[in-house]
């Protein structure tokens, strides 16, 4: 326990002294220190994911109408749970990928702009570098974030059981690359000026 407890504590000491400066960091510990915002990063949009997802469905089918909404009443018997639990995940799958790569390359670059700024993104001591080191984080993210916004909205109002896989095929099929940006200027200036904040 205590050998565990050392080595976190050596992690976090790297990555905090790698966030500080990273051009005068060694080569192991900027490594280390990436690593470590990247699977902070992705465990916790997952997880978020996990916990999200149910109520920003309801909020996507609300904000559809009616007509969006996908009948679930029972036709010769009613759902079991598990049908009733697997509506809640309609689309998380996509957004469990996507947000947790996308948290990951927030926190990678949030820390690395910080450094870039001479700024320690665990203790800054300016409102504007935090402000800008987390609008740029959020600009970067739109690599992840409009594709992935996109499938997870036309999962969520579709009327048939595609699964996120066939409509990502789907909208590749349609619009290729550009298609899976389709609303990704918007997507970006809300994640830039969001995370900004």
């Amino acid at each position: 326990m205590e050998e565990t407890s050392r080595a976190v504590s050596r992690v976090l000491n790297i990555t905090r002294q790698t966030a500080i400066n990273p051009l005068e960091a060694d080569a192991t510990k900027y490594h280390v220190g990436m690593a470590a915002d990247f699977w902070a990063g992705y465990l916790s949009g997952a997880i978020g994911i996990l916990v999200g997802n149910p109520l920003d469905l309801l909020k996507t089918r609300l904000q559809a109408g009616p007509s969006h909404v996908p009948d679930i009443s029972p036709s010769t018997h009613s759902p079991t749970r598990i049908q009733r639990l697997s509506l809640l995940a309609k689309g998380s799958a996509a957004p469990i990928l996507g947000y947790g790569a996308l948290n990951a390359l927030l926190f990678m670059t949030y820390n690395r702009s910080m450094g870039l700024m001479h700024e320690d993104p665990a203790n800054p001591s300016s409102l504007t570098k935090t402000w800008v080191a987390g609008a740029v984080a959020g600009l970067a993210t739109f690599v992840v974030s409009a594709p992935t916004e996109l499938i997870k909205c036309r999962a969520q109002v579709s009327r048939d059981r595609s699964s996120s896989l066939e409509i990502a095929r789907q909208i590749w099929k349609d619009g290729g690359l550009r298609g899976m940006y389709w609303g990704g200027g918007v997507t970006s200036l809300r994640d830039s000026v969001g995370y900004g904040f």
